[in-house]
C-alpha cells in the first residue's frame, strides 16, 4: 500500500513538471485567441470616452455654503433602546 502511494505521489510531480517547464509555447492557434476583436476595441473605446467625460466633471460645491444649505434644521428622531428577545432563540424554555 504505501508503495502504490509513493508512486502516485511520483507521476503527480512528474506531471507537474512537465506541463510547467516542458509542455512549450503556445501554438500559433492560440494565439489568435488573445488578438482583440472588433467588438472589443468598440468596448474600450466606449470605456475610454465615459472616463474622460467623467474626469472632466466640474462640481460647484458653493451651494454647501450658501445661506439656504446653512439654515437647515435636522429634524430626526432618537430611537430608544429597546428589549432584545432571548439571548438563545432556540434553547428549551
Amino acid at each position: 500500500m504505501k508503495n502504490w502511494i509513493t508512486v502516485a505521489i511520483v507521476i503527480v510531480v512528474a506531471a507537474t513538471v512537465y506541463f510547467m517547464f516542458f509542455a512549450g509555447a503556445p501554438d500559433a492557434s492560440d494565439q489568435s485567441l488573445l488578438q482583440s476583436s472588433p467588438e472589443g476595441v468598440a468596448v474600450g473605446a466606449q470605456v475610454l470616452g465615459l472616463l474622460n467625460q467623467i474626469q472632466s466633471l466640474q462640481i460647484d460645491d458653493s451651494f454647501f455654503t450658501g445661506a439656504a444649505y446653512n439654515s437647515l434644521q435636522d429634524y430626526s428622531v432618537a430611537i430608544p433602546p429597546l428589549p432584545v428577545g432571548r439571548e438563545n432563540p432556540f434553547a428549551p424554555i
